[in-house]
C-alpha cells in the first residue's frame, strides 16, 4: 500500500524523536503543499505548538527550493528555549544555525484597537531536517518535515519596534572565531516584518492554528552553517543582540 502524506508526515515525525534520518522513497512526496502542510500539522500535538519557521523566506532558500511563496512549520514547546545562553543538541540531526527576527503574536485574532506583535527578539533558528536526502530539495518534503524544524532559541526580548525592522537594518552574524558574515534586513523577502505578515495570511488561509503569545521565525537574514557541540554563534541585528553557545 503506497504511503500517504499523512503516513510520511508521522514517519517524519518518529524519526525525529528519534534523532535519525527517515528512510523513504522521494518519489512518494506530495506535490500540493496544502496537502503538505496539513499532514505536518495532522502528525503533531498542535497544543504545544510555541513558535512558527519560515522556509524559502530568502533567496538562497528559494534557489534550493524553488517555492513561488513563503512556507512554514511548527516547532514545540520542547523545540523552543531562551533565558540562557547554551542550548543543547541532544537528537538533532546535522543541525544547521542562522540569525533570524523573532516576532510574538500579542493577540489572536487581530483586533483594530490592539498592537498585533508584542514583542521581538534577534535568535537563533536551529534547522535540523530528518528527510533522506533525495527529498531534502522538494518543497513538499520541506513542509512535511515542519520546514526542517530542528529547534528555535529566543535572545532577550524587547518590545516591538517595527521601524528598525527596515531594509537597511545592518546584520552580522560569527561563529566561533570565523570571520563574519553580513547582511541586511532586505535579504529577507519583504523584510522581517513583511515575511511575519505574508506568513500570517498564509496561515489564516490554510486554518493553522494561531494563537497569542507565539513566535515567528521571520527567516534567515544570512545563509545557515553547520553547528555542533562547543560552537559559538554570535550575532547582531539593528541594536539587538544575541549569543549562544551549543552544547
Amino acid at each position: 500500500m503506497t504511503p500517504t502524506a499523512d503516513d510520511l508526515a508521522h514517519l517524519l515525525a518518529k524519526a525525529r524523536q528519534a534523532g535519525q534520518l527517515a528512510e523513504f522513497d522521494a518519489a512518494l512526496l506530495p506535490d500540493d503543499p496544502g496537502q503538505a502542510h496539513a499532514a505536518a500539522l495532522g502528525a503533531i500535538d498542535t497544543s504545544r505548538i510555541a513558535a512558527w519557521k519560515i522556509g524559502g523566506a530568502n533567496a538562497w532558500s528559494q534557489q534550493v527550493f524553488g517555492n513561488a511563496e513563503l512556507f512554514y512549520g511548527a516547532l514545540l514547546t520542547e523545540e523552543t528555549a531562551g533565558d540562557t545562553e547554551r542550548y543543547a543538541l541532544d537528537r538533532l540531526v546535522a543541525p544547521r544555525a542562522e540569525p533570524e527576527i523573532m516576532l510574538e503574536i500579542a493577540q489572536w485574532p487581530p483586533a483594530p484597537d490592539a498592537p498585533l506583535f508584542g514583542r521581538m527578539s534577534l535568535g537563533f533558528e536551529i534547522p535540523a531536517t530528518v528527510l533522506p536526502l533525495a527529498a531534502r530539495s522538494a518543497l513538499c518534503g520541506q513542509i512535511l518535515d515542519r520546514a526542517g524544524a530542528g529547534g528555535l532559541w529566543l535572545g532577550r526580548a524587547l518590545p516591538f519596534d517595527g521601524a528598525m525592522l527596515c531594509d537597511e537594518m545592518a546584520v552580522s552574524f560569527h561563529l566561533n572565531d570565523a570571520a563574519p558574515q553580513t547582511g541586511r534586513g532586505a535579504d529577507v523577502f519583504g523584510g522581517p516584518l513583511g515575511s511575519a505578515l505574508l506568513f500570517l495570511g498564509q496561515a489564516l488561509r490554510r486554518n493553522a492554528p494561531l494563537r497569542a503569545g507565539q513566535w515567528i521565525a521571520t527567516g534567515g537574514l544570512v545563509p545557515s552553517c553547520p553547528v555542533q557541540r562547543g560552537d559559538r554563534v554570535e550575532a547582531r541585528a539593528g541594536r539587538l543582540h544575541a549569543r549562544l553557545e551549543f552544547a
